[in-house]
């Protein structure tokens, strides 16, 4: 989570949400009714786990991009597993098939957009007390607006619409980009210090709830219910012990791939107290919790009915697939990409520094942000083609 959660305060410090707000405008409002800059947010979980997700809403809820209410939803929906966990903790090391991890991860991301795109119609997103103030604030803008003189007005809007109109989107990004630099102020060094030290805030934090969730669990399934499955207690709190034991248990594989997707659609109530910590600063109340909680079983519930109808399709051709991607694997380990062929469980191939990561984590992050590019422009297209 390292290379991501890092990545993430540094795009935000350099204004690279702010120009790339300006491309995934028409994709995050169309489809999740939020600005464009929460596309990167929802990218960083993808990539990078629950905790980067949540850490980079959070940047963008203290920078202003977002409100509190938007905060809620965006967390919501950049909840992801981390790639590299479900690759290769679940595919590659619990079910000896790491073909299984990139059909759980790719169901995974799937089912999360769709619950996040029903989320926003059909679950009544929460209130805060920081929204109304900030709506306050913005009336009080715009009443001061009106009590300005009419021509003072009219001066100043004319030329500002006119170099609108001169400016292409590129333009836009690149101003966007050094005014926020500009607010933000930090040196290279300083910025880099200071993301090195909160990302492994982060991480020595999210370490520690799953310590104490995996004491919780070991508790609870001795002396309150002994007699339970090993998998129940598990897959309700925690995400990684939750996965491990339902690997080991001796279901159908159609099953047992659609309650992995499950669990890893709701990701635990430890993660979800993971992000609540994160987001800390956007005040949750406990309606947001319930709203959050209720995207995460959307997830689940979409997840496990993907897995349980694609997967006997899927397993039919996986042997052959795979075949082909581990002799391709074998030969391109060293190119950027390398690092998501992954070798069967028997070989000994790691990755040994953190660093090495910083490369396929920048170019695994730039291809997720081409490809949401990609869709907004569609999205945008599609938007004047119907809308004449």
């Amino acid at each position: 989570m390292l290379p991501f959660l890092m990545l993430s305060q540094m795009l935000t410090a350099f204004g690279f949400t702010h120009a790339i707000g300006a491309l995934l405008g028409p994709l995050m409002q169309r489809w999740f009714r939020l600005p464009g800059n929460a596309g990167l947010a929802i990218a960083v979980g993808m990539c990078g786990g629950f905790p980067a997700g949540a850490d980079a809403v959070s940047r963008l809820f203290q920078d202003r991009q977002i409100t509190a209410k938007q905060a809620v939803v965006l967390a919501a929906a950049s909840h992801f597993a981390n790639p590299m966990m479900i690759i290769l903790v679940v595919g590659a090391a619990f079910l000896h098939q790491p073909a299984a991890g990139y059909f759980l991860l790719m169901v995974h991301w799937i089912s999360g957009w769709i619950a996040a795109i029903l989320a926003t119609r059909l679950l009544p997103a929460p209130g805060n007390q920081k929204d109304r103030v900030g709506s306050k604030a913005v009336q009080a803008d715009k009443s001061s607006l009106d009590s300005q003189p009419a021509s003072s007005t009219s001066r100043s809007s004319a030329p500002h619409h006119a170099t609108f109109k001169r400016r292409s989107v590129w333009s836009d990004m690149m101003i966007a980009a050094r005014e926020a630099h500009r607010r933000d102020g930090r040196g290279f060094g300083k910025l880099l210090g200071d993301t090195v030290s909160q990302a492994v805030q982060t991480l020595m934090m999210t370490g520690g709830y799953m310590i104490g969730f995996a004491v919780f669990i070991r508790l609870v399934s001795l002396y309150l219910t002994p007699g339970s499955s090993a998998a129940l207690w598990p897959a309700f709190f925690e995400l990684h012990l939750g996965t491990y034991h339902l690997s080991q248990t001796s279901l159908t594989p159609a099953l047992l791939m659609s309650l992995l997707a499950a669990v890893l659609g709701w990701g635990g109530l430890c993660s979800h107290l993971q992000v609540s910590a994160v987001l800390k600063t956007t005040g949750p109340s406990s309606k947001s919790m319930l709203y959050f909680a209720g995207v995460r079983l959307t997830h689940g519930l979409i997840a496990f009915f993907i897995s349980l109808f694609l997967w006997m399709p899927f397993s039919r051709y996986s042997t052959e697939v795979w075949t082909t991607l581990q002799t391709n694997a074998e030969q391109d380990l060293s190119t950027p990409f390398g690092w998501l062929l992954i070798h069967s469980p028997g070989n000994t191939y790691t990755i040994n520094t953190v660093w090495s990561v910083f490369p396929a984590a920048c170019m695994g992050l730039a291809l997720l942000l081409a490809v949401m590019v990609s869709l907004s422009g569609l999205t945008f297209w599609f938007n004047r083609r119907f809308s004449r």
